[in-house]
């Protein structure tokens, strides 16, 4: 019997009505599933013959992937990359690029009082303890190692830390110039061009080969490459970062029915799992695969991922139409989904200052002021009055919330909310921002279960899969039901690392 506490009954209610009312947002038709896979799945076995032979394949080219693939190379492994798409980054290249991991020279700097075991416990914790306390123990206590890898490798990070939306402490990290995660990518990417690891795109997954159905060590992949089907032994190992499947509307609902068309996501459209679905075939055991995580991230008018302020949460609030603050800006991730789904329409204005806009590029807010999908005034009272006109917020109303607020901040305690008294400053430096803003289906936490030690892939009886190796998004039992913000990038950085070392030596 394990000794893991029971969750609270209304607390996993709460979890299990994420999302409901799922007529937020549409991603018009796009995402429908079922396309990307044969009719008929069934495991490879070996081919007659390779086409192609190497050491190690890497699968995607996502933070896990570039990280894993650089690693592997390092330790004197020859490595290909595989892609299915026409260009590196999945859903990394679009993502935030914030990193946790506890800094003692950053926080420090600024005051701030971190340890391994306050990220350890607001990781396993915020997840509800459905994470993996092995991996979680990992994850925390290499992230600050994965950082200053990124580092020397030439990506560079702001001087101070802050809270990303949900990360629940001061320790996230960005790239500096509001590089965000791009950058992280394009650094990585050009770290894999300089030891001329070859990238191989518009080649997809369609299967895994392993000796026998499910016994033996996975000896190589098959890829689909406009038409042609193609077969590449690894004979050391096969790494899959392939992603989560936030973007299959198929597979998310078949775990969450509510989850269906009409909920947006913050994904690129080919975050479909097929990792998952591939690896399962040839034996390998799963978990979790209904967590699956909302963000308060999708633009209230398009209905698409992106906008002002889905970062900063120290000068900013969310206020309801009737602007009014209704849950903490910086609590976990699927309590503020619960809240915003609750609220009139669905919506929730994010108002900040222009502390919080300096950390993007101002290009990117003046286009979405323009475009009418952000809003900007050089008072208070100003943006109030533009928020009467587009939804009927009273005015009185927001400037009251904001003068209180204010006085909290000033006193150090959010009486109201509980904010934390490191993320409560207060709303005055103009000009100032508002940012209407969705829930967007945004992270799967359910994936492969793996040994975070090893990286392996473990089968249906807790057996490592030889020659087969999992790191981020692909893989579960680490965020458990709810991911940390910022916890994303430190775990494809730690894992994907790990997962390339490993793969590089071979079958033990």
């Amino acid at each position: 019997m394990s000794n893991e506490p029971k969750k609270d009954g209304a607390k996993e209610l709460s979890r299990r009505r994420f999302l409901a009312g799922a007529g937020v947002a549409a991603v018009a038709g796009a995402l429908a599933s079922g396309q990307i896979f044969p009719k008929e799945l069934q495991a490879k076995g070996l081919p007659k013959s390779w086409d192609m032979n190497t050491d190690v394949v890497v699968i995607g080219t996502g933070y896990a992937g570039l990280a894993a693939a650089i690693e592997a190379h390092d330790a004197g492994a020859k490595v290909l990359i595989l892609e299915k798409n026409r260009m590196v980054g999945g859903n990394s290249a679009i993502a935030s690029g914030a990193l946790n991991c506890v800094d003692p020279k950053r926080q420090q700097a600024q005051g701030i009082k971190d340890s391994i075991d306050l990220h350890y416990q607001q990781t396993i914790s915020g997840g509800d303890y459905r994470g993996d306390p092995v991996n979680v123990r990992y994850l925390v206590e290499h992230g600050l190692e994965g950082l200053q890898w990124l580092e020397k490798l030439g990506i560079e990070f702001e001087p101070t830390v802050y809270a990303v939306v949900g990360a629940l402490w001061p320790r996230s990290h960005s790239p500096i110039k509001n590089g965000r995660g791009g950058a992280i990518v394009r650094g990585l990417k050009a770290q894999v061009d300089k030891r001329k690891i070859p990238v191989l795109f518009e080649h997809k997954l369609t299967g895994l080969n392993r000796k026998s159905p499910e016994k033996g060590q996975v000896m190589g992949v098959e890829v689909d490459h406009k038409g042609k089907k193609i077969n590449i032994k690894a004979k050391k190992g096969v790494i899959l970062a392939t992603g989560g499947f936030g973007a299959d509307v198929f597979m998310r609902s078949k775990f969450d029915p509510r989850l269906n068309k009409d909920v947006p996501t913050t994904n690129v459209p080919t975050a479909r799992g097929e990792g998952i679905i591939y690896a399962e075939i040839v034996g390998a055991d799963v978990v979790g695969m209904d967590y699956i995580q909302g963000l308060i991230a999708c633009n209230y008018f398009t209905k698409k991922y992106g906008s002002l302020a889905n970062l900063g949460i120290d000068s900013a609030i969310f206020v309801n139409l009737e602007g009014k603050r209704f849950v903490a800006e910086d609590q976990r991730r699927d309590v503020m989904a619960e809240a915003t789904l609750v609220q009139p329409k669905k919506v929730l204005l994010w108002v900040a200052d222009d502390k919080c806009k300096k950390r993007f590029a101002q290009k990117q807010i003046d286009g979405y002021v323009q475009k009418g999908l952000l809003f900007k005034a050089d008072t208070l009272e100003g943006l109030a009055k533009i928020l009467k006109e587009k939804f009927g917020m009273p005015p009185e109303n927001l400037l009251a919330t904001v003068k209180k607020y204010n006085e909290l901040a000033k006193n150090g305690v959010d009486k109201d909310f509980g904010k934390k008294k490191t993320n409560l400053k207060p709303i005055v430096q103009g000009p100032f921002y508002a940012s209407p803003t969705q829930v967007g289906v945004h992270h799967t936490m359910g994936g492969l279960r793996i040994s975070g030690p090893t990286c392996q892939v473990l089968d249906r009886w807790g057996k490592a899969i030889d020659g087969l190796y999992a790191a981020g998004e692909v893989t579960g039992g680490i965020h458990g039901t709810n991911r940390l913000g910022g916890n994303a990038t430190t775990d494809c950085i730690v894992f994907g690392r790990n997962a390339g070392r490993q793969a590089a030596k071979g079958k033990a």
